[in-house]
């Protein structure tokens, strides 16, 4: 049985409405069928290959959100704190907006921070 996650069908069905794509134009860019796109929007959870291969047909799109919205771990050398953090925070219910938006503040300031040194 292959994996389902409502997140990731979310995300798919953003990305190709946002773009004014149909499936089978986004097929026809990335070499993925039109069936496994409507497959994705729904929320089929691909294979690490296949999200890769979405990411390098367009460019604009972060390969990590796709991992994460997937289920799958983000790559370490393609990693944005902030993005990272966001994603962790959504499954916690228990800390208030507020609190998130703190978190997500700090996490700028010290990635801003140490950027700079490197």
């Amino acid at each position: 049985m292959s994996k389902v996650s409502q997140e990731f069908g979310r995300l798919i069905r953003d990305i190709l409405k946002s773009r004014g794509l149909t499936f089978r134009a986004a097929g026809f860019v990335s070499g993925i069928s039109a069936a496994y796109w409507k497959d994705m929007a729904d929320g089929r959870v691909p294979s690490e290959e296949v999200i890769a291969r979405i990411s390098s047909s367009f460019d604009e799109i972060d390969e990590n959100e796709l991992r994460l919205a997937a289920g799958y771990a983000p790559l370490a050398d393609r990693s944005d704190a902030v993005k990272a953090v966001e994603f962790a925070l959504r499954g916690h219910r228990s800390i208030p907006e507020e609190g998130k938006r703190q978190i997500l503040d700090f996490v700028r300031k010290i990635q801003a921070e140490y950027s700079d040194r490197s």
